[in-house]
């Protein structure tokens, strides 16, 4: 298997030409399961981290993957949630999509599981009670339209992605609430 890579300041872009072998595309789709790695050299936000490696066996090809714990990675996302400032603009400098929904996905995910976030990765932020605040303050400002606009790329299910983007708000609060 050819594996291509781009290399940029941070960032790493891998192909693997492996969708077909693993049944996930037909002959009309592209065989390219494409990766993105992102490297930031200065993680010292987050001292008291762990890492896991996880053997993956599939289609007869094993992989051993090491990375951070959940509770860490959770913290990450949590972070992505309280502290990123993105926004994608028309060509005419108009706001199209003031956040990335896939974060408000991803947290909601990490919530309905259960998982404790890593706090020593959370700068900002002493207690539980703390994070909780600071995700409710950020919550009630999330706009559901780019929720809608930035899932829909990622979700095939057009109805799914609308409906979440309406309820996403009270989905979160309820979830943040049980932390």
């Amino acid at each position: 298997m050819t594996i291509s890579k781009k290399i940029q300041k941070f960032r790493i872009y891998l192909k693997f030409p492996i969708l077909k072998e693993l049944g996930l595309s037909n002959p009309s789709q592209s065989n390219y399961l494409n990766l993105k790695v992102e490297i930031f050299k200065e993680f010292d936000f987050c001292k008291k981290f762990k890492t896991e490696i996880k053997p993956t066996f599939r289609h007869n090809q094993l992989v051993l993957v090491k990375m951070f714990d959940l509770s860490t990675l959770m913290a990450t996302k949590i972070r992505a949630v309280l502290y990123r400032k993105w926004e994608k603009n028309s060509k005419s400098g108009e706001t199209i999509i003031s956040v990335k929904g896939r974060d408000y996905f991803d947290l909601m995910w990490y919530l309905q599981k259960g998982i404790v976030p890593n706090l020593n990765c959370i700068e900002e932020v002493d207690s539980s009670k703390e994070l909780e605040t600071k995700l409710l303050k950020i919550i009630t400002k999330i706009d559901s339209r780019s929720i809608i606009l930035d899932l829909e790329n990622f979700i095939k299910d057009r109805n799914f992605v609308k409906n979440l983007g309406k309820n996403i708000k009270e989905i979160l609060k309820n979830e943040i609430s049980k932390m």
